[in-house]
């Protein structure tokens, strides 16, 4: 007979792999602890005088209007007000946030595996406890969870992760013989509604709990299999949609559906881009190529299977009680939100976070098949599925000391491959004033329309720096009007591509960075203040194009037929400000010139139905139909 401390030890043995498991990413993630802001971390926290200036008593604006600059997520946004409050804009104290949030989901990956194992295996019960020890710790161990936890920007995956166990336990716990129990499932609602106010894309765990739902009711006895019982799936369904629609409503971030045979392969490819990282033991990497990758048709075949293999564990749960089945068909849907049916504004159709929740049900998948060899044998196939995870995340966390870190380690992955290397000379050459590196780099670029692009870049750069030391912004002028041309003609193609798109507008956002410096150096040049303030009014930079079309305007050295164009753009940009009365006067201002800028009239309509002056509106609109009519024919 044990004694009574080898039986407790004993009894909780099971937990050891946990243990281990934490132990290795606590180490891990810690190497990080210190490291600078990054990236999106920047806007988000050191650059977000509004959220760091809300007031305690007012902290509930944060569920009214959106409080960073990209999207509406007031619990994520609430914890970094909390972090600001109590320790300012330390790095350090954001990061051990995201670690205390990830440690806390840990358990609640445990009790919901072992409640699933339950369920679905009740012949093997007894065997739950190590069944989910073990899926919980190759889940803690997967390098896929660096990025969201090292990465400060990474908190709103933390947190919808953490919500999301919490909703996912509360719904496995509220079985109950006869149905649901109403406490679990209401609770299962608010826990979800959490899950939308960390982070949207996280809405696909209402139909996973849907479905989890279903199956309960379908193994309901006859007499307690009402159709009342399913207004709780449905319920968090329709939850799921209302708070979608408000997340789109207060979203800064809009872009168009883009339909066709582009989007079908796309999607099918980042489909099985995800399908892949899940289970890789290759390294990690910040930028994934998708439509670039030299296997985008192999990824597209993979995400075809994947949906096809998916589509065969619909039909194992509507046969029988099927794990397997429920772990393909939830892998799925939790990669749904990720494969851009709706294209979303990103750098990389394809990163770690977006499997930090889908992998679950893979991990679970690997496990359960392990379950089927012995004790041996099983043992070795997880040591070997867990060994390069764990040299991952050992090794990932050194990598975010800095920006050029990241992108160097995708440079060697991907040789020549556009995204990185674009971002290194943006952010990294050209700061530092390295122009022969950035032309060597832009060169290296496989993509020729890119390393146009990118050449370009470097080049209108050292342009602009020579006239800085010259003294005359002519050719800088000529370089950058250049640049300016070649981002407008680009064609429409590249809006399905998120990462290009999402290039292409880094390098217009240099380009508004050039013509600040230029017109910061000639502030008396009527021609450099004009084409700053064009350029900066495409941008919508508002506020920077005001201020120099108006010097040049005031200008005498501007040349008459640019003053038109000139005034309709100040008027335009103060009309997106709010100055309507002032827009006015500057459209109207433009329509007075030796070449008036016609365009001023569709502005002027658009004014003249605010202020609620309908005749007015109806003659502009006829001129505006007038000039577009006139554009348009022009080839």
């Amino acid at each position: 007979m044990l004694p009574l401390g080898a039986s407790r030890l004993r009894q909780f043995s099971h937990l050891i792999p946990i243990g281990i498991g934490i132990a290795i990413v606590v180490v891990a993630y810690l190497q990080a602890l210190n490291f600078p802001f990054f990236s999106d971390d920047e806007d988000y926290i050191p650059l977000n005088s509004k959220l760091a200036s809300l007031p305690l008593s007012e902290l509930w604006r944060l569920f009214t209007e959106p409080y960073n600059v990209f999207e509406f997520l007031p619990l994520r946004d609430l914890s970094y007000w909390i972090d600001m409050t109590l320790f300012g804009f330390n790095p350090a104290a954001f990061r051990i946030h995201n670690l205390i949030l990830y440690l806390l989901s840990l358990p609640l990956v445990y009790a919901t595996t072992m409640s699933l194992w339950r369920y679905f295996r009740p012949d093997a019960a007894t065997s739950a406890p190590w069944f989910a020890a073990i899926v919980t710790a190759l889940f803690t161990l997967h390098p896929a969870h660096v990025e969201m936890v090292v990465w400060i920007t990474g908190r709103k995956d933390v947190l919808a992760g953490l919500f999301s166990w919490l909703a996912l336990w509360l719904a496995v716990t509220a079985r109950r013989e006869h149905g649901l129990s109403t406490p679990h499932a209401i609770g299962t609602l608010i826990a979800f509604a959490a899950v939308m106010f960390s982070k949207a894309s996280y809405i696909a765990v209402a139909p996973v709990i849907a479905i989890l739902w279903c199956l309960f009711w379908f193994n309901l006895s006859a007499k307690d299999r009402q159709t009342t019982k399913l207004l709780w799936p449905l319920s968090i369904l329709l939850l799921a949609v209302l708070m979608l629609i408000t997340f789109i409503d207060n979203s800064t971030v809009k872009n168009p559906s883009d339909l066709g045979i582009a989007m079908v392969t796309q999607s099918l490819a980042a489909m099985g881009r995800l399908a892949s990282i899940t289970l890789s033991p290759g390294s990690r990497h910040f930028y994934y190529p998708v439509t670039e990758y030299p296997y985008f048709s192999g990824m597209i075949a993979l995400g075809g299977l994947v949906l096809a293999i998916a589509s065969a564990g619909v039909l194992l749960m509507l046969r029988k009680r099927s794990l397997e089945g429920f772990a393909l068909v939830a892998f799925v849907l939790l990669c749904v939100p990720y494969i851009h049916l709706i294209p979303f504004r990103t750098f990389a159709l394809v990163q770690d976070r977006y499997v930090a929740l889908a992998l679950w049900p893979i991990v679970l998948l690997v496990v359960i098949l392990s379950w089927r060899l012995n004790t041996l044998p099983r043992t070795l196939v997880l040591l070997l599925v867990s060994l390069p995870w764990i040299i991952q995340t050992i090794d990932r966390p050194r990598e975010w000391r800095n920006y050029e870190e990241i992108l160097n380690a995708d440079i060697r992955e991907y040789d020549g491959y556009y995204v990185p290397v674009i971002y290194k000379i943006i952010f990294v050459h050209l700061p530092q004033g390295l122009n022969g590196e950035a032309l060597t780099a832009a060169s290296d670029i496989l993509d020729p329309d890119m390393r146009k692009i990118a050449m370009n870049v470097v080049q209108a750069d050292a342009v602009r720096g020579r006239a800085i030391n010259t003294g005359d912004p002519s050719n800088a002028i000529s370089a950058l009007s250049k640049l300016e041309y070649l981002l407008n003609q680009q064609p429409d193609k590249y809006s399905l591509n998120s990462p290009r798109a999402y290039v292409l507008n880094a390098c217009k956002q240099l380009l508004v960075i050039e013509w600040e410096s230029l017109a910061k150096k000639f502030d008396d040049d009527a021609l450099v203040r004009y084409y700053a303030g064009l350029w900066m009014t495409k941008m919508s930079d508002y506020v920077g194009a005001i201020s120099n079309l108006r010097a040049a305007t005031e200008s005498r050295r501007l040349p008459e037929e640019m003053r038109g164009t000139a005034y309709k753009n100040i008027g335009f940009a103060m009309m997106r400000r709010g100055d309507i009365a002032e827009a006015e006067t500057y459209l109207r201002s433009s329509l007075l010139q030796m070449r008036p800028d016609m365009e001023a009239k569709c502005f002027l309509a658009e004014i003249y139905q605010k202020t609620g002056r309908m005749e007015e509106e109806k003659g502009a609109e006829l001129a505006c139909k007038k000039y577009k009519l006139t554009t348009e024919s022009v080839p």
